[in-house]
Parts: C-alpha cells; structure tokens; sequence
C-alpha cells in the first residue's frame, strides 16, 4: 500500500511527473542503530585480523541447465532434463576448461542440453496494455531510509521463496513497486511461507504507506502470527479435518488479536504510536494430509484470494465478493494493529485437484480484478504448470501501468490427481 491511496478512484495512481512523483528521501542511515532489535540474532563477531576469503572451487553449471515439467497440467515438477532426445545430436565433448559460447564451462561428458518449445528465456520485464508504464523498469535509486532507520535500509528489494509441501507446491515473492523505487523507499509489502507441525502457514502482509514505520508492522506481524500460530498447529489442524468453520474462525480470531497486541506493544517499546506500524494482513493454512481439502482463511484490511481452475477465469474467494467475481475494493481498509477484531476468518471447503490459489496484497490484486489482459498473461503461464523460482519472479513483475505498489503474492499449486 503506497502513499497514492485514496488519490484517484479504482485504485490507480497518479502518472508520475513533477506534481506527482514522490519525494526522494536522502536522509543519511544513522549506522550506529542497532539491528538486532527484533532478536535477529546475536552481536555480530569481528573478522580476524589478517584472514583470507575462502575460496570454493567446483564444475560451473552450464548457463542453459534448465529444468523440465514432469506430470500433467499445473501440478508438474520440475526436475533435470534428460540429455537424449530422439534425433538428439551428439556434440563434441569440450578440452577441459574451455569456455562454451554461452560462456560457461559444461562438466565433462555432460549431453546436450534441451530447451522446450514453450520455454520463454525471461528478458526485460513485460508488460501488458497499450503503453508501457512511465517509471523505469528495474531499481533505480538504492533506499535511503529517514530516522537512522537500519531496518528499512537493509529490506532487500526483492523476495523470492518456494517449495513443496504435502498436496501443494508453493511460490512465492515480494517485489518492491515502481513507486517506492522511484522514491528511493523501502519496501512496505512482506510475504511468509513457513512450515509449523503438520501445517503450512502462507501469508502476505502490507505496510500502509501514509505511516512511517508501515515496513516493520508488515514484517512484523508476520512473525507474531507464526509464533502464535505455532503451539495451536495440532488445534488447528482437527478443525480442518473436521470442517469446523466456527471453532477454526473463533480460534483465528484470538490468535490474530494476541499477534496484534505484541505488534502494538513492539512499536511501544521503540517510543513508536502503534498506528505507525499499520498493516493488513492475508494468510492461508494449509494441512500436509492430501485426504484433506480444506483450507484455513483468515484476512484483515484489503488484498485478494483468487483461483484459477483448469486454467481458464479468475474467480475471487473473498467473502464479500462483488460483481463480476471481483473483491470489493475500499479506499479504506482496516489495518492491524488496531483493527484486529475486524478479522475475518472461514474455511475454503471446495478446493479440487489441479487448482492455483493466488493469496496477494492489493499491488497484484488490483490489477488482476480490474485487467483482463494481466489475467490472460497470467493465466497462459500459471494454468500450465508450476514455473521454477526465476520464472516465477519474472512472471510476478508483469507490468501494468499505473498500478505502481508493491507486489507479495503466494500461489498455491494443488497436486492433480
């Protein structure tokens, strides 16, 4: 969520230009500020005076090793290529050290390696309509973060993370906006895939931009959330297997309220009002047990719970869906910390094999209900199967011009059967 919320309605942002661009920030990063505020970790421990680098040798992958889709539709894994083909040529095998023209150094008695058809080698970012977006399309501007604020200063751009997990296999990526980039901001979006018992925690959080210290709230309440959830796994998890909505909402609804008074008692201790950590919130649970279907839901404030099923239309899963299948999108939202009572948690009761979830902050749900060209770009790529890591952060920069915020969002692939 950017400081152009509220300025024009369907949630664009203004095109940027002198009356419009946000202010760049070069308040000097007072370094003297401690890190390990939030318990990162221990002091760090000075180097040896005197000590080497280390120095790991080992074969270079080829610059063309790429995976290959294994199984039917979007449940496919990726795993190795094979090196035969039929008709495949045999090439000569390389001298030892010599540099292919791709510039890498193949291991010795490697095969021939294969691209698919299909495979689109990721380039410049893409974008859909007519024009492209005004600002730059990689990051320009390192942040620089105002108040002596090292937090901030050291949130990395960009965010990718992935794996499987029981019926699902998991993408997910946080991708600081146009507009903070261009402002030389951090990112305010922050995105969790986390592993408790036998469940799998999914979230996104989004720091509200009017607020100065948004970007801890996010990353904040995402860790509080873990924590929370983390002894009531095994709780959870029999709600799930029995269908119990009520007991699952009512359940969410404390722990959510407990992770938000931590939140709230954080910014306290750091001489912060706890309005300053605003965020919204989005999560998803999801049990290892295949024979389970359902799927816990909980949300505060704005953002998008999609679906994609056999690869054709976008259907949203918000309780208080509007018309044509789109999420009702306020220009206000209700924010944690303080909002938590506004919570809203249910079961997703009719999940089927083969389906895509997409849990996202309102950067990509925006665009995505509002867009009919972003849910074909997106649909061609994320209804066919499951894109490796890169591929996947590629595909999530899609651009649309105007809709400048940052980006988080989870996709979910369900195992076909």
């Amino acid at each position: 969520m950017n400081a152009y919320d509220n300025q024009l309605p369907g949630g664009r942002a203004p095109e940027p230009g002198p009356e419009h661009a946000p202010t760049r920030k070069g308040d000097p990063i007072d370094l003297a500020a401690s890190v390990y505020e939030h318990g990162w970790g221990p002091e760090p421990v000075a180097p040896t005076a005197g000590a080497a680098p280390a120095v790991v040798s080992g074969p270079v992958v080829p610059e063309g090793f790429l995976p290959r889709p294994i199984g039917p539709g979007p449940s496919a894994v990726r795993g190795p290529w094979s090196a035969d083909g039929p008709g495949a040529a045999e090439p000569a095998v390389p001298a030892a050290g010599a540099v292919s023209a791709a510039g890498a150094v193949p291991a010795l008695g490697a095969g021939p390696v294969v691209r698919p058809a299909a495979f689109q080698q990721p380039g410049p970012l893409d974008h859909v309509g007519r024009k492209a977006p005004a600002y730059p399309a990689e990051p320009t501007d390192i942040p620089a973060v105002p108040g002596g604020d090292l937090f901030g200063a050291l949130l990395p751009d960009t965010v990718v993370d992935g794996g499987r997990f029981g019926p699902v296999t998991v993408r997910a990526a946080s991708v600081r906006g146009d507009g903070h980039r261009y402002a030389a901001e951090c990112r305010q979006d922050a995105v969790l895939v986390v592993r408790t018992g036998e469940l799998l925690l999914v979230a996104v959080a989004d720091g509200v931009g009017s607020q100065p210290h948004s970007h801890h709230g996010s990353h904040g309440i995402l860790r509080m959330l873990t924590a929370q959830v983390a002894p009531k796994a095994d709780t959870l998890l029999a709600f799930l297997r029995s269908g119990a909505e009520l007991d699952f909402a009512s359940l969410m609804s404390r722990l959510i309220a407990a992770a938000a008074d931590e939140l709230a008692e954080e910014a306290r201790k750091q001489g912060r009002p706890p309005k300053s950590y605003s965020t919204t919130l989005r999560a998803l649970l999801v049990p290892a047990d295949p024979a389970v279907p359902f799927r816990g839901f909980v949300s505060v404030g704005d953002g998008g719970l999609l679906r994609l099923r056999e690869g054709v239309g976008w259907e949203s899963l918000e309780a208080d869906g509007g018309a044509e299948g789109g999420a009702l999108i306020s220009t206000r939202t209700d924010c944690l910390p303080e909002a938590y009572e506004h919570a809203r948690a249910r079961l997703i009761t009719d999940t089927r094999p083969g389906d895509l979830l997409v849990l996202c902050t309102d950067g990509l749900a925006l665009p995505l209900l509002k867009e009919p060209e972003l849910q074909r770009w997106l649909g061609e790529r994320w209804g066919r199967e499951v894109p490796g890591l890169a591929e996947f952060l590629w595909q999530t920069q899609v651009r649309v011009r105007s809709y400048d915020d940052d980006r988080s969002v989870v996709c979910l692939w369900e195992a076909a059967p």
